[in-house]
């Protein structure tokens, strides 16, 4: 299974995308905003800038990408149980989870046991999706709260936040420009 295969079709990469973009990598990049204490409205407007050119690109995507094969029937689709249930299992993890730093004298740390959480749900993807992309997030999400830890668990306390927040939020943007990247090549292709 590669990182593209036929089953991505085009409900899936826009479905992919506009959540990586608007849901999930906006909210990162302000919560890195938020642990700048100085300067922190200069960095907001990159934020802004970087959602609304992808934005841009995904609602031309959105226009091109009518010629990739819209998806199977609703039994075939893998936005089913399995979908929800990854969904579910991460917001468990998130609330049940979140406490846990709390009870380790650690609140600091609860945004990379989020990051976590949220990395971990896209591996269960790679199955539902029929595609090994979902691999990447999983591995480059879980990987960004690992790097917040090294230097927080040295006492800097500022990586707690500032690594998850633009760290994940780049995961999640390198991951709509891939989709939006094989969308176009599977556009072409289909157009031949």
């Amino acid at each position: 299974m590669g990182l593209s295969d036929e089953r991505f079709t085009r409900g899936h990469v826009i479905t992919s995308t506009i959540t990586s973009l608007i849901g999930i990598g906006v909210g990162w990049w302000f919560s890195g905003v938020a642990a700048v204490v100085a300067g922190s409205t200069a960095l907001a407007a990159p934020g802004i800038v970087i959602a609304l050119v992808l934005t841009g690109w995904v609602v031309r995507f959105g226009r091109s990408g009518r010629a990739l094969p819209p998806g199977g029937r609703r039994s075939d689709s893998p936005f089913g149980p399995g979908y929800g249930i990854a969904v579910l299992v991460m917001l468990v993890a998130i609330v049940a989870g979140s406490r846990l730093p709390a009870t380790l004298d650690l609140a600091e740390a609860t945004p990379a046991w989020v990051l976590v959480a949220v990395g971990a749900h896209f591996a269960p993807f790679a199955k539902l999706f029929g595609s090994a992309r979902y691999l990447v997030p999983a591995a480059a999400l879980c990987g960004t709260a690992v790097l917040a830890a090294v230097p927080g668990a040295a006492g800097s306390e500022w990586a707690w936040r500032l690594v998850p927040g633009f760290g994940g939020a780049a995961v999640l943007w390198a991951t709509v420009v891939a989709g939006l990247l094989d969308g176009r090549r599977s556009v072409a292709a289909h157009a031949v």
